[in-house]
């Protein structure tokens, strides 16, 4: 397999500030994704002018499990045209820990 990478750009308070007034600017290598604005409200509030980390790893679970699928029905005999998936993912913390959870369908 190939190595890509992604780069972020992050500007805004720190420590000592809540970080609700910073925004984040990111970047794949393959120019996907070029400057692509995120922040607080992206991410937990309902402004759609940026994305989120969720929607990111939505997008690459829902493209890896579709991609997987058509080849295994192809492996198993099954032709496939065209393929759709729904993926989902969520972060969640607390003050004992972090977890992520994704799904596709």
């Amino acid at each position: 397999m190939t190595e890509k990478t992604a780069s972020v750009h992050w500007e805004g308070e720190g420590k000592k500030g809540e970080g609700k007034k910073g925004e984040g600017k990111i970047s794949s290598e393959t120019g996907a994704l070029k400057h692509h604005p995120y922040g607080f409200g992206s991410r937990f509030q309902d402004d759609r002018r940026g994305t989120n980390p969720e929607e990111i790893l939505g997008a690459a679970h829902a493209a890896c499990f579709t991609m997987a699928f058509s080849f295994a029905c192809d492996k198993a005999g099954l032709a496939t045209t065209d393929v759709d998936t729904k993926a989902w993912a969520e972060a969640a913390s607390s003050s004992q820990r972090s977890c992520f959870r994704a799904a596709a369908r």
